[in-house]
């Protein structure tokens, strides 16, 4: 069971260290980690005595039901007026909003509504804390794992030179359904030259008969998501496609090799790009190493050369080096790896 007052707890002291007052946290997925709850148009105000879950009457009865350790706000004219009541009535001065979630006119309306105190933009505080994943998240991701990888092997075996892209997008999203779950994403399939662009849209191209396919994938199963790439071949491929796979493979075991508590997570990056850049692919690889996974598909950390924080145990994010040449196809691997007390464990595989 999700230890939420822990988190809070957690949140908190990071509040104090920023001299906030309160945090309005606003994205979703943000209020669900903190509070357990996974309605929509809902939010929170955290102070160090309350915890405030504001919603409107769609949502009260459930709020009230499942949430432990909150004050039910429902707002009755609007979410600005009730959010107003409440700082004033917490003695709020210094109140922190989510600075990447919140638009920029909700928040000066904000802003005005909690005159004179300062409302103040925050990046990250809650994405921090959930970048360090407990032991029942680590099981639930395992769990959304188990049901792509199956996912991947039972579609795999149906495809055939002349299939489409559609037709296995479509496969996938239903067989997700069947296990009880749904897709994180638009599945990727990319047949042929499509492979070059990464995010490619599933359309009427058929696989070749000598090539290959892209398929990218990601399962949504009880609130947590994972996300692997795998490229299939058929037939005879061409010893320049080979020769890239083999790059690609490389890179990613470079990367993966460095993997444990304390590496910084740039040189990860680094590590996997420099080799592509040595093969005289630098130019082919334009994305991040990877991303944070959990909650959301794409969370903090980003593994990239820019993100000077170090890695540390129960972090979960994706590695997936690439090298993508147009009229001639792409290379993608990813797979999902969990950082451990002494080094790491690639969960797709």
């Amino acid at each position: 069971m999700m230890d939420h007052a822990k988190r809070l707890r957690s949140l908190i002291s990071a509040m104090k260290a920023r001299s906030l007052d309160a945090l309005l946290v606003t994205d979703e997925a943000n209020v669900t980690y903190l509070s357990g709850f996974k309605g929509q148009d809902s939010m929170l105000l955290v102070t160090p005595r309350r915890k405030f879950f504001i919603t409107d009457s769609r949502y009260s009865e459930e709020a009230a039901d499942t949430l432990k350790g909150f004050s039910i706000e429902v707002v009755r004219t609007t979410a600005y007026d009730t959010l107003r009541k409440l700082i004033r009535k917490s003695g709020s001065k210094r109140v922190g909003f989510e600075s990447m979630d919140l638009p920029y006119e909700v928040a000066a309306r904000l802003k005005a509504a909690v005159k004179p105190g300062r409302f103040m933009g925050e990046r990250d505080m809650v994405e921090k804390l959930r970048a360090i994943k407990d032991p029942e998240e680590i099981a639930l991701i395992r769990r959304s794992v188990s049901c792509a990888k199956k996912t991947f092997n039972r579609i795999v075996r149906g495809i055939r030179p002349g299939v489409t892209e559609e037709e296995i997008h479509r496969r996938l999203e239903i067989e997700f359904i069947r296990q009880g779950a749904r897709s994180a994403f638009a599945p990727i399939v990319a047949a042929g030259k499509n492979s070059s662009k990464p995010h490619a849209h599933s359309g009427r191209t058929a696989v070749p008969k000598n090539g290959m396919v892209m398929i990218d994938i990601g399962c949504s199963l009880d609130g947590y998501n994972s996300d692997l790439t795998r490229m299939l071949f058929l037939g005879k491929i061409g010893d320049r496609l080979k020769k890239i796979y083999g790059i690609v493979r490389a890179a990613q075991e470079k990367a993966l090799a460095l993997i444990k508590p304390g590496v910084r997570i740039s040189d990860v990056d680094r590590a996997a790009r420099g080799l592509i850049e040595k093969a005289g692919h630098g130019g082919h690889f334009g994305h991040a190493l990877g991303h944070g996974i959990g909650l959301s598909v794409h969370e903090y950390p980003s593994i990239s050369g820019r993100t000077e924080a170090r890695l540390a145990e129960g972090m979960v994010f994706t590695v997936e080096p690439a090298i993508y040449i147009p009229a001639l196809g792409g290379v993608r691997i990813e797979d999902m790896v969990l950082v451990t007390k002494d080094g790491s464990e690639i969960l797709t595989r």
